[in-house]
């Protein structure tokens, strides 16, 4: 199974640039009154230096210092949505689920329309096989985004684990309608046609084999089952035990 986590900050757009309002609110002036408090959109000066270099690092691989700048740039913006996902997202890279999470669940009071936001916090709850925690999550990110291929993916994915076959296949099919050149997506509903009884062979050998032409690697239980599959598809057992592909 391919990790959650690779390329997980510029697949899912969550790194904060410099100079960048939450999407949510819209752009202030940051000339404020002298005794007045800054706009909810405000961002700091200090807060946008910090984040263009933890961007910065973090394009070069430099994810502690990436996290570093991130905090630093929170001391200025402590509420920002946009940086704290940011950091949400380099804390799931490096691993740490349960800081991640901290940071998302400080994050969405402060916009609880924030699709990046529900979809990392999914993306986590999946790797820790909390599957009902990750199905509303990701439920959330899809009705704040419905035209991310990826948040429909994951749903369908948090289905499946529910046994939601029919579901399962509306939302991989709606992330391959989004974005026909999503491997995995295709990966996936390759998975779910052969786990049906009976097998769709034909349907799963067509989007397994998209999913190798866009770059997937080859799986041996799918080779195999589809090897060995007969001519009628009834005779077929589903055995395939391949689990879907949760690669962002």
């Amino acid at each position: 199974m391919r990790s959650v986590t690779a390329s997980l900050l510029i697949l899912l757009g969550l790194v904060y640039t410099a100079g960048a309002q939450d999407k949510e609110t819209p752009e202030h002036s940051f000339a404020t009154a002298p005794d007045s408090k800054p706009a909810p959109g405000f961002i700091p000066a200090e807060a946008r230096s910090y984040a263009a270099q933890a961007e910065k690092a973090f394009s070069a691989g430099q994810l502690d210092e990436a996290e570093s700048f991130y905090k630093k740039a929170l001391t200025f913006s402590p509420d920002n949505p946009s940086l704290l996902v940011s950091l949400a997202a380099i804390e799931t890279r490096k691993g740490n689920l349960a800081d991640s999470e901290k940071f998302l669940q400080q994050a969405l009071p402060h916009n609880l329309r924030n699709a990046p936001a529900w979809l990392l916090l999914g993306m986590n709850y999946l790797q820790q096989k909390r599957d009902e925690e990750a199905f509303a999550a990701l439920v959330q990110a899809t009705l704040y985004d419905d035209r991310n291929p990826r948040a429909h993916n994951y749903l369908g994915i948090a289905s499946g684990r529910k046994g939601w076959e029919d579901a399962s296949e509306q939302e991989l099919r709606r992330a391959v309608e989004l974005d026909p050149n999503y491997a995995d997506a295709n990966f996936n509903l390759a998975v779910l046609y052969l786990r049906r009884t009976p097998p769709l062979i034909e349907l799963a050998r067509r989007h397994y084999q998209e999913a190798l032409d866009l770059g997937a690697q080859k799986d041996p239980l799918i080779e195999a089952q589809l090897t060995n599959a007969v001519a009628s598809p009834e005779s077929a057992p589903a055995t395939s035990s391949s689990s879907p592909s949760t690669a962002p």
